[in-house]
């Protein structure tokens, strides 16, 4: 399911952005669900970021789902689907492309949905199995729900919210000391962003749905990672979007840069990635979850900050 409200009201919301400031009480702070999935930090390591995990409801029940940026389409996991007695949907099934190809998944119809005080009715949406279903995650949200508004983010400070208010579409954050970064949209609703990777340019997709940072398997060269890296026993399997999954490796010491925001070292994750997907790698929760973020899809800018929690200490 994809929504696509006429350019009107979008147009003008940005103006009536340019001229009024950002109300931050007035956003829908969503509950977090959970502060990790321990299944998915078992197999990823600690360096495995957490994941925004909110409550939304489905057909009345309160169950946990991922903000993931990282998607395209908002999915339900096969358990949930089941547990909900959901009647699939005999006339759509929906193609994914994750890290290990292309798959049709069929799709399952939702009566009602409901993420803080946005209602949504009547959708068909997309089945998937993924590496979540042991943390017992409902679902993800993708970008089809979540680019309508303005998305915060401040796992460390315990803060999600989205704030759909026309100043705040395309205005900066009403935080101070924010770096903002330029993005592209693709037509899916996907975000990418320049930053650098060992000292060199990359585009990156941001990814709040992924744990670790994942670097395409065929793009490690052109990064200063030697070949050596892919010949060691691989470190587990990595999940996407969908049926697929593939193995992993991981080299430690990559550096990335994200504009003015700083330098962050950690170990990086290689595994494929979508030819499609038009990144040299995704950023997750590894290095966005240390962070304030702020991401205006209608302004197409991403904002940066030290987390509230930090600053907030003596």
């Amino acid at each position: 399911m994809t929504l696509r409200p006429s350019s009107i009201p979008l147009l003008a919301a940005i103006l009536l952005a340019s001229c009024a400031a950002c109300p931050p009480e007035q956003g829908d702070r969503l509950v977090l669900a959970a502060r990790g999935a321990p299944a998915s930090l078992a197999l990823l390591g600690p360096q495995a970021g957490l994941r925004p995990v909110v409550l939304a409801q489905a057909n009345g029940a309160a169950l946990p789902f991922v903000l993931d940026t990282g998607s395209n389409l908002t999915l339900l996991r096969p358990g949930t689907a089941a547990a909900l007695g959901l009647p699939m949907d005999p006339a759509r099934a929906t193609p994914i492309t994750g890290v290990g190809g292309t798959s049709r998944l069929p799709n399952a119809l939702l009566r009602h949905f409901q993420l803080g005080r946005r209602v949504f009715q009547n959708l068909s949406l997309p089945v998937a199995p993924g590496g979540e279903e042991t943390d017992g995650i409902a679902g993800i949200v993708g970008a089809d729900l979540l680019r309508h508004a303005a998305l915060e983010l401040d796992l460390p400070a315990g803060r999600v919210a989205l704030h759909d208010s026309p100043a705040c579409l395309a205005a900066p954050p009403p935080w101070p000391g924010a770096t903002a970064l330029p993005v592209e949209m693709t037509p899916e609703g996907l975000v990418v962003l320049t930053l650098n990777l060992n000292g060199r340019p990359a585009r990156a997709l941001l990814d709040t749905g992924a744990a670790r940072t994942v670097l395409r398997r065929d793009r490690i060269a052109d990064f200063g990672i030697p070949a050596a890296a892919l010949r060691a026993p691989a470190a587990g399997t990595i999940y996407g979007t969908g049926a697929a999954t593939a193995d992993f490796h991981v080299h430690e010491g990559a550096l990335i840069q994200l504009g003015r925001a700083g330098h962050i070292r950690l170990p990086i994750v290689i595994a494929p990635l979508p030819p499609s997907l038009p990144a040299d790698l995704a950023l997750g929760q590894d290095v966005l979850g240390q962070l304030r973020l702020w991401l205006s899809y209608a302004g197409q800018r991403l904002y940066v900050a030290p987390s509230a929690a930090s600053t907030a200490r003596p």
